[in-house]
C-alpha cells in the first residue's frame, strides 16, 4: 500500500493513525519532497485535485481521509474502528465536526503560521479560537461518560485527534475546565498509534 502524504498534514495523520491501529504496512510518499513529481499519473489517479492524503492499494486509488479510513476499516476489520450500528452516525458526526472544528483549526493555522506577520489579524485569531473552544466543549460532553467519543475507540476519535494535537502551535490548549476531554486526550496519547502516526 502506498500513502501520499506530508509530515505536517493533519489529514494525512488521520490515515496514519488507522494504519498504525491495524498494523498495516505501507510506503509513505512525501509529496513535498524535492524529487516528488506532482504530475505522477498514479498520484493524479488517486487524487485528481492533487490533495493529500491519497492511497494506492492494488487497483484501488482513493483520496480524502475519512473515505480512506472507512475503506481500510472494511478491508482490515480488526480492530474494528466503526462500532456496529454506528457507521452512519459516526460518518455524519465527522462531516459536521470537519466544518465545526477541523476547518476552524485549519483556518487558524493559515492565520497564525502561513500568513506574513503584517497580514495576520488578531481579531480573526480570537474569533477562531472562540469557535474552536466551543466545539471542544461539545466533545467534552461526549466523553463525560465514555472513554472515547462513541464509546470505544473509533474513526470519530481519529478524525479529530491530529487537529487537536496541533493546538499548542496555534497558541491554544484544551481548556482546563474541559476535564473529560483532557482525560480523553491523555488516553489518546497513550495509544501506540499516536506516536507511530508522527513518523
Amino acid at each position: 500500500m502506498k500513502l501520499y502524504c506530508f509530515p505536517r498534514s493533519g489529514n494525512s495523520r488521520e490515515v496514519k493513525l488507522v494504519l498504525a491501529e491495524k498494523q498495516i504496512p505501507f510506503d509513505a510518499v512525501n509529496v513535498h519532497a524535492p524529487d516528488f513529481d506532482k504530475n505522477d499519473p498514479e498520484f493524479k489517479k488517486a487524487s485528481p485535485q492533487g490533495k493529500v492524503p491519497a492511497i494506492i492499494d492494488g487497483d484501488v486509488h482513493m483520496s480524502e481521509a475519512y473515505n480512506i479510513n472507512e475503506y481500510l476499516d472494511k478491508k482490515f476489520p480488526r480492530p474494528a474502528l466503526l462500532p456496529a450500528g454506528q457507521e452512519q452516525k459516526i460518518r455524519e458526526w465527522v462531516a459536521v465536526y470537519d466544518k465545526k472544528l477541523v476547518l476552524k483549526i485549519g483556518l487558524l493555522v493559515i492565520e497564525c503560521l502561513l500568513k506574513p506577520k503584517d497580514q495576520q489579524k488578531e481579531e480573526t485569531k480570537e474569533r477562531l479560537r472562540g469557535e474552536i473552544r466551543e466545539a471542544l466543549g461539545d466533545l467534552d460532553k461526549m466523553v463525560a461518560s465514555n472513554e472515547y467519543l462513541f464509546g470505544s475507540y473509533s474513526l470519530g476519535d481519529v478524525a479529530v485527534t491530529p487537529h487537536i494535537a496541533a493546538l499548542p502551535i496555534l497558541g491554544m490548549t484544551i481548556p482546563a475546565e474541559y476535564t473529560h476531554l483532557l482525560a480523553w486526550f491523555d488516553r489518546i496519547k497513550a495509544r501506540p498509534s499516536f506516536q507511530q502516526s508522527l513518523l
